[in-house]
This record gives C-alpha cells, sequence and structure tokens, in this order.
C-alpha cells in the first residue's frame, strides 16, 4: 500500500455513511467514481480544516485581540488542535468549500 493509498478514506466506509445519513431511499446508488471523488474532496476537506485550525492554534494573538483569556490558556497548553480551535475556523470553512 502506497502512502496515498493510506491516506484515502475508505470508498466502503463512504459508501455506508451515503446510505445511511444521506440518501433517503434504500434503492438509491452511487457510482465508484463519484465514491472516488467524494473520497478526494473529503481528504482535502480535512486536510484544510486541520492547516486551517494549527493556523489559529499558533497565533495567539487573535484570541488576545478578542478578549478571550480561556482560548489563549488553551492555545498555550500545548502542540495539541482540539475542538476549540477548529469551531473558531468552521463557519468560514464550510463557506469556502
Amino acid at each position: 500500500m502506497t502512502s496515498e493509498e493510506e491516506t484515502k478514506i475508505p470508498i466502503t466506509t463512504l459508501s455506508r455513511l451515503f446510505q445511511t445519513a444521506v440518501f433517503e431511499h434504500e434503492d438509491s446508488k452511487i457510482t465508484q467514481q463519484t465514491l472516488e471523488l467524494s473520497s478526494e474532496y473529503l481528504k482535502m476537506f480535512i486536510r484544510e480544516a486541520i492547516l486551517r485550525a494549527n493556523d489559529v492554534r499558533e497565533n495567539p494573538k487573535d484570541a488576545i485581540n478578542k478578549g478571550d483569556s480561556d482560548a489563549l490558556q488553551n492555545q498555550l497548553i500545548g502542540d495539541v488542535l482540539d475542538a476549540q480551535h477548529l469551531e473558531e475556523i468552521a463557519g468560514l470553512l464550510v463557506l469556502d468549500f
């Protein structure tokens, strides 16, 4: 398995996700090509979310400008991304995609 194959979201997982969460009718189908493109799209979305959240974590001056001392404390604790970092970028990220 190459590193590119390892980083892809499994097609079977995506297929199951579409069947259980998206499709209203059990007889709805999705093509292999669509699943592959969806996998690539989600991979880019996740990568961008991580990069943006990391930027928020590395730049605590934004939290100082907002006067949010709790956010600043959380950002200084270590090299860990948490839900708070993702929450800060979620709105704009979804609009960009």
